[in-house]
């Protein structure tokens, strides 16, 4: 009888211990505040590092968990921001610095809540068309079916302003499409559309599915409309697409780029930003494989957002000494 007793004596200690951990666990997980990251559809550069950063940051912080958010992009990420309904947002620098300043495709919506947090990585312009097809250059494009990218994003802003300077009016001269990466290139090689057009970090994987099975080829934008195009618009940079990044296309392909940054709710607690910051960059060595562009973002240019920083993202920028 005695043994009997000792051994659920024993058997009460241990249970005991167990619950008090899982209790602690909990009691940890409970403090967590969860935040949303909005980044883009599942194909697309944008969600593939916005997921391993989110990652990182939920496994290493004690203050907050990142759930991330697949959306229709830049543009369903600032009004979703703006509303409230996310705290975090990935978009290129022009959507961000449109949405700021409530100029270009906010101009009539008027500013955003919207406040700076990072600047991660280039996104190139790419224009695709079938290896086969008479479409050597943007002027040809004239009379085809075109998706100018996804809707509810800035990338449409990127391609009709190539197509302006090249002398096609993106209203009139094509027949337009506004598609995801994937779905695009899908009609793209089904014969369904002549070209489309997004952009992303090279190189990217909708893209390099495609050319494994199809023979496809990236238009390059002539001197002349990158220079009008970037005295216009000083978010965007002529960049260079080196032959060889995607199989089959050899040539170097002129185009532009521009910056992906994450951006944030203006008036979201100071804490809780500098902590996503604080835990993105000293684990940045953790997610940079994830995607080639990730090993793009750095300390010393990451703090470089086209709009004013969010305090609490200056706040580490200062600590750490980019921000003086």
């Amino acid at each position: 009888m005695k043994s009997i007793k000792r051994v659920l004596f024993i058997s009460l200690i241990i249970a005991s211990l167990v619950l008090s951990a899982c209790s602690g666990d909990n009691e940890k997980t409970a403090k967590k505040q969860e935040v949303i990251l909005g980044t883009a559809g599942t194909a697309g550069t944008y969600y593939v590092v916005g997921a391993a950063m989110g990652k990182e940051i939920s496994q290493n912080s004690e203050l907050i968990e990142v759930v991330v958010q697949s959306t229709n992009g830049s543009m369903e990420n600032i009004n979703l921001v703006n509303s409230g309904e996310i705290q975090f947002g990935m978009s290129n620098s022009d959507g961000v610095y449109h949405a700021y300043n409530g100029v270009g495709t906010y101009a009539d919506i008027g500013k955003q809540n919207i406040k700076g947090l990072m600047s991660l990585y280039m996104s190139a312009g790419q224009m695709v068309v079938k290896e086969s097809s008479k479409i050597d250059s943007f002027v040809d494009l004239k009379g085809k079916k075109v998706c100018l990218g996804p809707p509810s994003t800035t990338i449409i802003e990127m391609s009709k302003a190539i197509l302006r300077e090249s002398g096609i009016d993106p209203e009139n001269d094509i027949q337009a499409f506004y598609l995801s990466f994937d779905e695009g290139l899908t009609k793209l090689t089904d014969g369904d559309i002549d070209a489309t057009f997004f952009v992303a970090g090279t190189p990217t994987a909708a893209l390099m599915n495609a050319a494994s099975t199809q023979s496809l080829k990236l238009l390059s934008v002539d001197d002349d409309v990158l220079e009008a195009i970037v005295s216009e618009h000083p978010y965007f940079e002529p960049h260079i697409i080196k032959g060889g990044t995607y199989k089959g296309m050899d040539e170097d392909v002129q185009t532009l780029k521009l910056m992906t940054n994450i951006f944030v709710k203006g008036d979201l607690e100071e804490d809780i930003v500098y902590e996503y910051v604080k835990q993105a960059m000293e684990n940045l060595e953790a997610y940079k494989g994830a995607h080639v562009s990730a090993a793009e973002i750095s300390i010393e240019e990451v703090y470089k957002t086209p709009i004013e920083l969010h305090p609490g993202a200056e706040r580490y920028y200062r600590e750490v000494g980019v921000i003086k």
